[in-house]
């Protein structure tokens, strides 16, 4: 994936230093941006998608993510299954109101809601889970198909800054909540042992239950309309 970043941070500067008009954060504008951080992260995605300023305090955004298989993931500390290979997809939609609190020509900083929706699946190699509200057994297995649904709201603050003519860096951080719901299924050499879980990261406790959310990362825009006040 560092390849795809690293092109894109090209691009956008490449078209940065090419605009031929300037702009701010104050006027009515519509930029495009890539989500570069939350691959760390449970169900790793590539994110991007869209803001628009109404020349005022608030704007409005929409943002995809498509799922990408990260090996060596169960190195961090949000560790997941490790997913075989080709077996694991995402999409999810997130659409966001921000409000800016504090706003200048170059710089802005806000408070956000940020709703999500999101499907995934895939097909785990040797790992383990629990069960909502039986979190002494643990279920074993060699292989296993994985699906899940979630749907939440996230709470976030940021800021937002222009570099040069057109690009954007956008920092954000945030807790929120969703109704989730991890199955596994099509187990592979099934077993059961005792356990004393002291944490467990999301995708390792299977069934319905109301899940807390981090979300942090750092958002590279670039502004593809402005119109001046």
């Amino acid at each position: 994936m560092k390849p795809f970043y690293f092109a894109m941070l090209s691009l956008l500067i490449a078209l940065s230093a090419n605009a031929q008009r300037s702009a701010d954060l104050s006027q009515r504008s519509i930029d495009v941006h890539v989500d570069v951080v939350p691959l760390g992260f449970p169900d790793p995605a590539v994110r991007f998608g869209s803001e628009m300023m109404f020349g005022n305090r608030w704007s409005v955004g929409m943002n995809l993510g498509i799922g990408v298989p990260i090996k060596g993931n169960t190195e961090f500390v949000f560790s997941e299954p490790r997913w075989k290979k080709g077996a694991y997809r995402l999409f999810e939609i997130r659409p966001e109101v921000k409000f800016y609190w504090l706003k200048r020509e170059r710089i802005g900083w806000y408070i956000a809601a940020e709703g999500f929706a999101s499907t995934m699946k895939g097909t785990a190699g040797k790992s383990y889970h629990y069960t909502t509200g039986n979190n002494s057994t643990q279920v074993n297995f060699d292989q296993a198909d994985f699906s899940k649904t979630k749907i939440g709201m996230i709470g976030k603050i940021g800021g937002r800054m222009l570099m040069g003519r057109r690009m954007t860096l956008d920092f954000f951080s945030g807790l929120g909540l969703s109704k989730t719901n991890p199955i596994y299924s099509n187990y592979q050499n099934k077993t059961f042992s005792k356990s004393d879980p002291f944490f467990e990261g999301e995708n390792y406790t299977a069934g319905k239950r109301i899940a807390a959310h981090i979300s942090a990362g750092l958002r590279i825009g670039i502004l593809l309309w402005n119109k001046p006040q």
